[in-house]
């Protein structure tokens, strides 16, 4: 179980090459990765998308690639070609027009395009092993810190499931007593209007069930209970385990939805609050896991 954010430095090299990699990561609902490499390096961009996508599963992801090499040698050399023209026509026009004096080198030199600049470009296989060392250092760097938080982010969540299956046995005893309530309320109401002679045991016992069905949440008790034990054992395994969670936690609100709507107390629905306030928590660090 890991975080969706976390940030990896790592550094790489081979021969002249020398780059250093930074991998940040924070919550998204998709997968969204962004490489950001050197122009130069942009060949690698497949190669080391692979290599981040197979250590991160979920969430937005930034990779910065960083040449801290030397400069590139750059190589001077002359174009004889267009220099010979610009001395040609330099004699041409001499001649024709009775110049005198001769060009200087200096001169020639700064013509147009007498002198190209070319750099000599580095070994793309040592620009690959340096880049593919530095990410995947960056991505040790970052998994260990998303390990880190997951784990943390684990441990809240197991205190507040805990706290969940607490108000779920408080709730299922509110509820326990409220109904014998109802029940003894009804029946004092009718021995009122009617007298013990009169009374229709069997209506008295069906007019009873009703209201029991009506305002009955041990299903609903039952079913999120459950839920919260699967939460826990989840929480257990290793991997990406956003997803089923959070698809957990829809259905535990939604049961903590029709407890509230069944709910005719004041003290009960203090407690079904208390329940929804602890499972929109949890929600919220689930939000942050891979």
């Amino acid at each position: 179980m890991r975080s969706m954010t976390g940030f990896g430095r790592g550094a790489g090299q081979s021969k002249s090459v020398r780059v250093v990699a930074e991998i940040k990561t924070v919550n998204h609902k998709f997968h969204d990765l962004a490489m950001k490499l050197p122009g130069s390096y942009q060949f690698l961009e497949p190669d080391l998308r692979d290599l981040v996508l197979a250590s991160v599963a979920r969430g937005k992801v930034d990779c910065f690639l960083k040449d801290l090499g030397p400069s590139a040698e750059k190589a001077i050399t002359i174009n004889e070609e267009v220099l010979g023209g610009y001395l040609k026509a330099a004699r041409a026009a001499a001649k024709k027009f009775k110049l005198k004096g001769d060009i200087s080198a200096e001169a020639i030199l700064r013509f147009p395009d007498v002198l190209q600049v070319a750099e000599t470009e580095r070994p793309e296989p040592d620009m690959r092993k340096a880049a593919r060392a530095a990410v995947q250092e960056a991505l040790k760097a970052l998994d260990k810190m998303r390990a880190a938080e997951g784990a943390r982010l684990g441990k809240d969540m197991a205190n507040r499931s805990h706290e969940v299956q607490k108000l779920i046995l408080q709730v299922r005893d509110r509820h326990k007593a409220l109904m014998g309530e109802k029940i003894k309320l009804m029946r004092d109401k009718i021995s009122e209007l009617l007298p013990e002679p009169l009374l229709d045991q069997v209506r008295l016992a069906t007019e009873e069930g009703i209201l029991l069905q009506r305002h009955d949440i041990a299903e609903e008790l039952t079913r999120l209970g459950s839920h919260v034990e699967a939460l826990l054992e989840a929480l257990k395994e290793k991997g990406a385990i956003g997803r089923r969670l959070d698809f957990l936690l829809q259905e535990m609100n939604r049961e903590a939805n029709t407890i509230g709507s069944k709910s005719s107390d004041a003290q009960l629905a203090h407690q079904v609050v208390r329940l929804k306030e602890t499972l929109e928590q949890v929600r919220e660090q689930i939000q942050n896991l891979e």
